[in-house]
């Protein structure tokens, strides 16, 4: 936590933090709902200028370590900036969504990278079959209407069985596309 931030002030219900990293940072209406939005924390005042964050919280509620622990891993992460307006205005089923979709998009990468010149799927080819399609059915409400299952279906169909990595690869990719319109949407619901 060293380099993180800075305990100024720290008395129960209320703590007074340095952290350099909000020099970085431009969003803070975004950083202020966020931490308010944790159980227990009552206010967060942020002040720029001088990189301070002011916290009430119920300490009967939350301890001051878990806030702490919030705060390290939040401004941890700043060489991520392009990710945290992302991030921030996901809501935390789609992030864990998105998540999901980027380990598959992993293992279709590794499936092409090790792909044998061979006709047959492989084992990692079926696994990254089923893997997309877990990712891709453990969204949303209505599962059969969404566009990444409609194309797998079609892709399934119109390619073959012998073509289940570029079948999967489709699939994902639309299901990206489809996990990013989400992320508009919630931010759009945000502000």
């Amino acid at each position: 936590m060293a380099g993180t931030f800075n305990i100024i002030h720290d008395i129960p219900g209320r703590l007074r933090l340095i952290i350099p990293a909000l020099h970085d940072k431009k969003d803070y209406e975004q950083i202020k709902h966020m931490f308010s939005s944790i159980k227990g924390i009552l206010m967060v005042r942020i002040e720029p200028i001088i990189q301070s964050m002011v916290i009430s919280y119920d300490q009967t509620i939350i301890d001051k370590h878990v806030i702490l622990r919030f705060i390290s891993l939040f401004f941890k992460q700043t060489r991520f900036d392009p990710l945290d307006h992302i991030m921030v205005n996901m809501t935390p089923a789609l992030r864990k969504d998105l998540l999901r979709s980027l380990v598959t998009g992993f293992l279709i990468l590794l499936a092409y990278l090790r792909k044998s010149s061979g006709k047959i799927p492989g084992v990692l080819d079926y696994s990254v079959m089923i893997s997309t399609a877990y990712t891709v059915l453990s969204h949303g409400q209505n599962k059969l209407r969404h566009p990444d299952v409609i194309t797998g279906i079609v892709s399934m169909l119109s390619l073959g069985a012998g073509n289940i990595l570029h079948v999967a690869t489709l699939t994902w990719a639309v299901n990206i596309v489809e996990l990013f319109n989400d992320a508009n949407k919630s931010k759009a619901l945000l502000l």
